[in-house]
């Protein structure tokens, strides 16, 4: 089953607070053993919220991210003038494996905010696939590459710019991005080439599993270059023949005419998420799906209103890299989004109208995987 984004508001001390004119904190929680946001302005935590769920989607197939870890990141978001760290950010793992990220409130919605979630994110997988240890690592060149990839996977228009602008930009050595380290400079034809090595790697992976066998060891903590010999085997000799290896690889992958496209099945998980709604309710046990029609209801709450148009922005963006399958169901999700109406009526016609178009998309995916699969079962030869 495809999981939503579930939400908690924090109750007990909170009305004491208020009473004492004290902010009331508030937690936000993705899909369950994903992200917990914690932060004193309702808005900011479901906008992090959010985003962070977009990048959970959009990094899930190059990080091979399971569905959910067993603890989540936890994020907290700092009012800005508590921050006296001159850090822009902190990820810390604890002993026990739990990842906590701090960042400031002014950085919400900006790239800081975009690197936190994400070296929250690889050390979380670090800590899944390696257990607590003083090693793991986040390489600075793989945080850099998985919010380029966020960044062109979400809005396609982004990718289009990074190839203009990496036609300018020298090619960066091999070397010097797997040994980058934080705490010196960031030119910007590092952060360029980061983006294209995540997606070179990917391309030069095949059945051998080359590029998952590589993450696991950079996030292990391993010598860079080593680790890429030992997971590549066989592409290179030497360092003359693996920066050739690399030059080669990143010219093409640049010049590769590419689509952002979702596959079907990806189109129907990124796009059933953002219908789904789960909501708190007395205890955390009780949570409940919410039906989208009751959703559009209750749009004039504002913490509703405030994640429909969250919302609506994400359907907007994912629109154009859906399967032919769910364009449909997805334009209908965002008229339902963006509706206004308080007349019941046509929120029932809009919530049916999506509610049709959703059930035919997976039909017609359905009737055409077992076309497809009769199809491969005739061509195969027989015993």
């Amino acid at each position: 089953m495809m999981n939503g984004f579930r939400r908690l508001l924090v109750a007990g001390g909170a009305i004491a607070a208020a009473i004492a004119g004290e902010p009331v904190p508030v937690s936000v929680r993705t899909a369950p053993g994903r992200f917990e946001i914690a932060a004193v302005d309702a808005s900011v935590a479901h906008a992090l919220a959010t985003s962070a769920e977009e990048a959970w989607r959009v990094l899930a197939g190059p990080l091979a991210l399971p569905v959910s870890f067993p603890s989540p990141v936890f994020v907290r978001v700092d009012a800005a003038d508590s921050v006296g760290d001159p850090a822009p950010f902190r990820v810390v793992v604890e002993p026990g494996g739990v990842v906590s990220v701090r960042i400031p409130r002014v950085a919400v919605g900006q790239p800081t905010a975009q690197r936190a979630v994400v070296q929250g994110l690889l050390l979380r997988l670090a800590v899944a696939q390696r257990g607590v240890n003083e090693r793991l690592s986040a390489p600075l060149w793989l945080e850099h590459a998985c919010v380029g990839w966020w960044r062109t996977r979400a809005a396609g228009a982004q990718l289009d710019a990074l190839k203009q602008e990496s036609a300018q930009l020298p090619v960066p050595t091999l070397a010097a991005l797997l040994t980058w380290r934080r705490g010196g400079a960031e030119p910007r034809e590092l952060t360029a080439g980061a983006v294209w090595l995540l997606t070179f790697l990917q391309m030069e992976s095949g059945r051998a599993r080359e590029w998952p066998d590589l993450l696991q060891r950079l996030l292990g903590g391993e010598e860079p270059l080593a680790a890429l010999s030992a997971a590549y085997p066989g592409r290179f000799g030497d360092a003359g023949e693996r920066e050739m290896w690399w030059a080669t690889g990143c010219q093409h992958a640049q010049r590769v005419r590419t689509l952002p496209a979702h596959d079907s099945a990806e189109s129907r998980a990124q796009l059933g998420t953002l219908a789904r709604f789960v909501f708190a309710g007395p205890s955390e046990e009780a949570d409940r799906v919410v039906p989208l029609r009751e959703v559009l209801a209750r749009k004039g709450e504002a913490i509703v209103a405030a994640e429909l148009t969250l919302r609506s922005a994400a359907v907007e963006r994912l629109i154009p890299a859906l399967h032919p399958f769910y364009r449909n169901a997805g334009l209908a999700l965002a008229e339902a989004f963006r509706a206004t109406t308080k007349d019941e009526v046509r929120r029932a016609a809009l919530g049916a109208a999506w509610e049709q178009d959703w059930r035919d998309a997976s039909e017609l995916e359905a009737a055409t995987a077992a076309a497809l699969d009769k199809l491969e079962a005739r061509a195969r030869p027989g015993p």
